[in-house]
């Protein structure tokens, strides 16, 4: 979990990166650890070469975190799943968030990556998405036994997303893994304090506090076998009857 500053430049951020980050089969990191503004295709692909490097130093997938990236005139948030071959696949912000107005200048999208590192199912989700449960849903059904969360969060908002990865976390029987920035402000001057963390499928929450650095947690798959075998929340929910409504006065 890389809870990084953010970086003018991602030349920057990848020096950061190699200096501190140890082997690992999966890396995570926050969203717009790079900045905001939207990079064109060839600045992409120079910034997926650069990310191939450190996955082939730790030995391991990244996943990118998540930018903003324009393509044929249209800006997505976009997550890259880089393995040291290059780009893996990739996932999009589903829902741009209202709330700090990248609805104004950023296209909703139409993706979500799922992939496999080192023997796990992982499913990315960019920052206020992870507030959606049917997106959490839609790739747990599908396979994830990990949901990871590169996300940009204000200080102010710390306990209320690592409360939201505790319930992500138990109603699907997964691990979310929510890598935030740290030492930077919000245009409205917020700051963000990081707080990344693991939620554990059986309720734990492995949190960490506000200095940049690169965290190691090691996720144990038994934890994901009880928890679906005990509560069998994925079974009902794919087997689910058509519910109906008895209503009054609506």
């Amino acid at each position: 979990m890389a809870q990084s500053p953010r970086f003018g430049r991602f030349t920057e951020g990848v020096r950061w990166l190699l200096e501190r980050a140890p082997r690992g089969d999966l890396l995570v990191l926050p969203e717009y650890w790079v900045g905001t503004a939207p990079m064109d295709e060839e600045g992409f692909r120079r910034f997926v070469a650069e990310i191939a490097e450190v996955a082939g130093a730790v030995g391991g997938v990244v996943t990118a975190g998540a930018l903003a990236v324009k393509v044929g005139g249209v800006v997505k948030n976009v997550c890259p799943v880089v393995g040291s071959e290059g780009l893996l696949t990739w996932g999009e912000k589903i829902f741009p968030s209202a709330a700090t107005g990248e609805r104004a200048w950023m296209s909703w999208g139409s993706r979500l990556a799922l992939f496999r590192a080192s023997g796990w199912a992982v499913g990315c989700l960019v920052c206020v998405d992870l507030m959606y449960p049917e997106l959490a849903r839609r790739l747990v059904l599908a396979g994830a036994e990990l949901v990871v969360n590169p996300a940009s969060v204000s200080a102010d908002r710390k306990r209320l997303w690592a409360a939201l990865g505790l319930v992500r976390a138990f109603e699907n029987s997964v691990y979310v893994a929510a890598a935030l920035g740290a030492g930077y402000s919000y245009a409205d001057g917020r700051p963000a304090e990081g707080g990344s963390y693991v939620a554990t499928p059986n309720g734990r929450l492995v949190q960490f506090d506000a200095e940049p650095g690169v965290y190691a947690v090691q996720l144990d798959k038994e934890e994901v076998l009880y928890a679906r075998a005990r509560r069998r929340y994925l079974e009902d929910a794919a087997s689910m009857p058509e519910i109906g409504l008895n209503t009054y006065g609506i």
